[in-house]
């Protein structure tokens, strides 16, 4: 790497890797050099918009020595096959979300950064929303106390234009599953983030509304390794869209839907449970405004983290050893849902690819790659 900048090059310029290549040009200290897209017509002009070469094929911009790094911006499934190839090659690899379709291809994607001593990182920008950090700092100052009970909500709408307009998301084999692997993810990330990792879960999915493969509408109960209990809904077939999340503490209750909101009581759950004499008793309590502090955000805010991880030789926001956490929960819900029973995490891998080649008609998930882990 040149001292002080970054070289980038972003596979697939359609869609997402558009969005990476204009928040590349407003990063200081990074800089895009190539771009790599199967369609030639979308390619060259990408490229010769931003005066930069094209490639048909990744791996011939893979073999280039002066990039650094490399946004995968393509189908789900060509997320893990791409970035074996780029950290083979010796590139820092930044992948779109999921990082993968199993955890299996996820758990190969760990070890072979660690191995060729590279960067993996994967974009989850809800985490640089000030709303988030703020609940993160809250939970972590101790101001919810020990955590019981958590609900999540990931409820908003596509249509059936959004899977028409491009097939693979509709298709277990190129996208790994439909609301819970391309939108809930996110929520599933900050959940673990939040909560930390759940233990055990049943899950339940369905196809309700739209012509796909893939679920459309999707539920789960989990038990926390801190003890904590916990639901989830995921859906797209919901108007108007639902963010939420209920966060239950002995010592306060921390709700967002809009804005957050901090249930502060002032007596702790435990304590009153134990010693109030009431009856029908409950805890004084008063609700606090949560005031986010501003921060850069989105793509730009990840992107620019990543090219800084880099210089500084440290961990991205969201490494693959984190981001693999919510693609677990992810593919326990959809095990959980087949067996017809709960499931325990971590996830058996041989089992979950096995569904998923039964699932999506015995095609591969991805070509072959050099059997190293």
């Amino acid at each position: 790497m040149r001292t002080g900048t970054v070289n980038f090059g972003v596979i697939g310029v359609k869609g997402i890797g558009r969005t990476h290549i204009d928040c590349i040009d407003l990063i200081e200290g990074a800089e895009l050099v190539a771009v790599a897209d199967i369609d030639e017509s979308v390619g060259k002009t990408v490229a010769s918009q931003r005066h930069v070469d094209w490639y048909a094929d990744y791996e011939r911009m893979l073999e280039r020595d002066d990039l650094d790094a490399v946004c995968i911006c393509t189908p789900h499934f060509l997320h893990a096959e791409m970035a074996l190839r780029a950290m083979d090659h010796g590139k820092n690899v930044l992948v779109e979300k999921p990082m993968a379709i199993t955890v299996g291809e996820a758990d190969r994607m760990v070890t072979r950064a660690r191995r060729r001593g590279v960067k993996l990182g994967v974009v989850y920008q809800y985490r640089t929303e000030p709303v988030y950090s703020e609940m993160k700092a809250i939970i972590e100052r101790g101001d919810l106390g020990p955590i019981h009970r958590v609900l999540m909500e990931a409820c908003e709408l596509r249509t059936q234009a959004y899977y028409d307009s491009a097939p693979w998301r509709g298709s277990w084999g190129l996208s790994g599953g439909g609301a819970l692997i391309n939108q809930a993810i996110h929520c599933f990330d900050l959940l673990q983030w939040f909560v930390g990792r759940p233990v055990r879960l049943q899950g339940w999915i369905g196809t309700k509304l739209h012509r796909t493969e893939v679920e459309d509408v999707a539920s789960a109960v989990m038990l926390f390794e801190n003890g904590a209990q916990g639901a989830a809904q995921a859906s797209v077939i919901d108007a108007p869209p639902t963010i939420r999340f209920e966060i239950c503490g002995d010592k306060a209750k921390l709700i967002k839907e809009n804005g957050p909101r901090l249930g502060l009581l002032e007596t702790p759950i435990r304590e009153f449970i134990e010693r109030s004499n009431e009856v029908w008793g409950q805890p004084r309590y008063k609700w606090a405004e949560v005031t986010p502090k501003g921060r850069e955000t989105g793509h730009v805010a990840v992107i620019r983290d990543f090219a800084e991880a880099i210089s500084e030789d440290r961990d991205p926001l969201v490494p693959g050893t984190e981001a693999r956490a919510s693609l677990e929960i992810v593919n326990a819900v959809i095990l959980s849902h087949f067996k017809g029973e709960p499931v325990t995490l971590p996830v058996d891998r041989e089992e979950y690819a096995r569904l998923m080649m039964k699932l999506s008609g015995g095609k591969k998930l991805r070509s072959n790659h050099p059997a190293e882990p």
